[in-house]
């Protein structure tokens, strides 16, 4: 049998602008390792192509005729076509509201089309987004080929839960010398690693995730309580507008506060702030209190938001009394962030592997021993209340 490592990764295209499915065939064409199987005009012609030539992903076009982007997605859902699907969308308000939709019910990642600039500095960018999206679905394809046969590792999804609303502290019981802290039975353990000396009392939960991102916010956030003693600051990777409208979603399914962050703003226990999209988010103390810094400082490794620029301000300004937390994500954003926190004894979670879209940012974290724990994307939210709880 040929290794999925050998074979060809299946793309089908659908796109209702004649250009755009041009283009993007013409890039996925240029990637080693990529087989175009079809192009489609519209939703209708999309779903049809899929049942028809069994792509491993499609590029979903956000407006089509007949049926959108997000009607699409809900039928790859309800015929479990077993599809993945990335959303290709604009810059705009519009397409931001529907392209976090569909992040929030099982699109897998978005292409932001280019807005201005040089054909050729577009084509790059887009040429780059692809690049990310097939050794994504590359790696996910490679998971589930070797997982065949096991029991209880499927991939996450916003239908995810194990109770109705917020979640309670549990107890942690001690197995040979490493602590296991038990969720329910649905969810494996979370593997504390570590036995540094820590304080455990926290001025703030920082949180770094990217690929897979809204969806895993969505699953935790809607399970903790209003009240939290800290304040949380989330950097996901994602364009100026599109983090805005996020916050917006997600604080529809919260019993606190959830926005993008401003600013100058002094950081609130109980309240959510996102990163900006296209800005960097930093915490200073200002009068004896945690401020939000937002600046056009550089990218750094590419992201702007960086979850290494917030760590690493974390680190300066709160030194061990942080909780950070490193969910699902292409890369190494948070890495260096991480280091600096743990050499000031800050207490950090990595998502497990088997629960995350994509195990590369949480990876890093756990194979450089900097994870106190390893928590399922099921038993976070519950980790999360036990640790904050005091």
């Amino acid at each position: 049998m040929k290794s999925l490592t050998n074979r060809s990764v299946r793309v089908l295209i659908a796109d209702d602008t004649a250009f755009y499915r041009l283009m993007l065939n013409d890039l996925f064409s240029r990637i080693p390792g990529v087989d175009v199987v079809g192009t489609a005009y519209d939703g209708a012609d999309c779903l049809m192509m899929i049942e028809k030539v069994r792509p491993d992903f499609v590029t979903l076009d956000i407006n089509m005729p007949k049926l959108d982007g997000l009607a699409v997605l809900d039928e790859i859902r309800k015929r479990k076509l077993g599809v993945h699907a990335v959303m290709v969308c604009s810059p705009t308000a519009e397409s931001a509201e529907q392209t976090v939709l569909a992040l929030q019910n099982g699109a897998l990642d978005m292409i932001l089309k280019p807005n201005g600039g040089s054909r050729e500095d577009s084509r790059i960018a887009l040429e780059k987004q692809l690049l990310q999206h097939v050794e994504t679905v590359r790696g996910l394809l490679e998971r589930s080929h070797s997982s065949k046969g096991a029991s209880g590792l499927n991939c996450p999804s916003t239908a995810e839960s194990e109770s109705e609303g917020p979640c309670c502290p549990y107890p942690s019981r001690q197995k040979g010398g490493v602590v296991y802290a038990n969720g329910n039975s649905d969810s494996r353990p979370s593997l504390v690693a570590s036995n540094r000396k820590k304080s455990l009392v926290f001025e703030c939960l920082c949180i770094g995730v990217s690929t897979g991102g809204p969806a895993a916010l969505g699953t935790i956030l809607p399970k903790l309580p209003s009240g939290l003693p800290v304040p949380i600051l989330v950097v996901q990777h994602m364009p100026p507008v599109y983090t805005k409208t996020m916050a917006f979603h997600l604080s529809q399914n919260t019993s606190f506060p959830v926005v993008e962050a401003v600013d100058g703003t002094q950081a609130q226990p109980g309240t959510v702030y996102i990163a900006p999209g296209g800005r960097q988010m930093k915490v200073v103390r200002s009068k004896g209190k945690l401020a939000i810094s937002i600046t056009d400082d550089p990218a750094i490794n590419s992201c702007r938001p960086s979850v290494d620029y917030l760590f690493e301000s974390i680190a300066k300004v709160c030194r061990g009394n942080a909780l950070a937390m490193i969910l699902t994500g292409m890369g190494n954003d948070g890495l260096a962030g991480c280091r600096k926190l743990h050499a000031n004894g800050a207490h950090i979670i990595a998502q497990s592997a088997e629960t995350c879209v994509v195990y590369g940012m949480p990876r890093q974290i756990v194979e450089t021993n900097l994870a106190d724990e390893i928590v399922p994307l099921s038993g976070i939210a519950q980790r999360l209340c036990q640790l904050l709880k005091g």
